[in-house]
C-alpha cells in the first residue's frame, strides 16, 4: 500500500532486502579472504590454538618472506601467468569469432550452441586420460613453458567466453553493418572497426574471465604439468604436508596478480556493463 508523497512500504521493504542481500555477498567473499590473510600473517601457535580468535595477537612476515625467496614460487608464478595469458587470449580470439558466427547465422548459432554444451558436460576425468596422451605425442606434456596446459584452459575457457561475446555482438543492429557496406567497407573492416569497438567491455569481460579461469584451475594442472607446476598444485603440496601458514601466504601472493588485473580492466568492464544496461 503506497504512502501519498513518500515511499511505500513495499520499496522500503524491497530496499532493505537488496541491502541485506548484498551484505551477505560481500561476507560471503570477504571472511574467506580475511581467514586467508590472518593465516597467512599468524605464527603456527597461534593459528591452531582452541579455541580459535578472530583476531590475531600478534603478526609474523616468516611465511610470507619464505614463500617469496624461495625459487619455486617465482617459477611457478611465471607459469601460472604465461599459461592463463596464452588461454585467455585463445579463448577471447576463438571466442569472439564463433560469437559473431552465431549472432549472425542461425545455422551457426545452432551448431555454436550445441557444440559448447556438449563440452561442458564431459567430466574432467574423462578428458584429461586422452589429453594427457595427446598431449605427450606433440611433446607438450609438461612442459616448461606450459604450452599444452594454455592450450586445455583456453578450450575450458573457451565456452564461457563465447556465450557472454555472443550476448553482446546479438544487440548490435545488422543496419549499421549495412549501411558500413554500402560504403564500401569490407565485411572484414566491417568486424574490426565496427562490431569489435562496440563490444570491448565484452572482450575484456572474458578475457578477465578467461584469465581467471586458467589462473585458478587445479585439476588440468596436477594432471597434465606434475613436475613444471602451476600456482594451484603448488599450493596443493604445501597443504599436504601440512604447511598451512606457507600454503596460505603462497594463496595470498597469487590473488595479487588477480586484484591487480580486475582493477586495471574496472574502467573498460563497468563501462561495457553501462553500455548492455543501456
Amino acid at each position: 500500500m503506497g504512502v501519498p508523497g513518500g515511499v511505500s512500504v513495499e520499496d522500503k521493504l524491497l530496499a532493505f532486502c537488496r541491502r541485506a542481500l548484498s551484505a551477505l555477498v560481500i561476507a560471503a567473499a570477504a571472511i574467506p579472504l580475511y581467514l586467508l590473510i590472518k593465516q597467512a600473517l599468524t605464527p603456527e601457535l597461534e593459528s591452531f590454538a582452541w579455541p580459535p580468535a578472530w583476531l590475531p595477537k600478534s603478526l609474523t612476515l616468516t611465511y610470507l618472506n619464505g614463500v617469496i625467496a624461495t625459487g619455486e614460487l617465482r617459477v611457478a608464478l611465471m607459469l601460472s601467468a604465461r599459461v592463463a595469458v596464452a588461454a585467455a587470449l585463445l579463448a577471447t580470439g576463438l571466442g569472439t569469432m564463433l560469437a559473431y558466427a552465431m549472432a549472425r547465422d542461425a545455422r551457426a548459432r545452432g551448431l555454436g550452441l550445441a557444440a559448447l554444451s556438449v563440452t561442458r558436460l564431459l567430466p574432467m576425468v574423462a578428458a584429461a586420460m586422452p589429453l594427457a596422451t595427446i598431449l605427450i605425442r606433440l611433446r607438450l606434456y609438461d612442459t616448461a613453458s606450459g604450452l599444452g596446459l594454455a592450450l586445455v584452459h583456453g578450450a575450458l575457457a573457451l565456452p564461457a567466453a563465447a556465450i557472454l561475446l555472443f550476448g553482446a555482438f546479438v544487440k548490435i543492429p545488422l543496419e549499421l553493418e549495412h549501411a558500413a557496406y554500402l560504403d564500401g567497407a569490407s565485411p572484414l573492416a566491417i568486424f574490426l572497426r565496427l562490431n569489435l569497438p562496440l563490444v570491448r567491455g565484452a572482450l575484456a569481460a572474458a578475457f578477465v574471465l578467461s584469465f581467471l579461469a586458467s589462473w585458478d584451475e587445479f585439476g588440468f594442472a596436477l594432471l597434465l604439468q606434475p613436475t613444471n607446476r602451476t600456482l594451484p598444485p603448488l599450493i596443493y603440496y604445501y597443504t599436504v604436508f601440512g604447511d598451512a601458514g606457507a600454503a596460505s601466504a603462497l594463496a595470498l601472493v597469487s590473488a595479487v596478480p588477480v586484484l591487480i588485473a580486475l582493477i586495471a580492466l574496472r574502467p573498460v568492464l563497468l563501462h561495457g556493463l553501462r553500455g548492455r544496461a543501456r
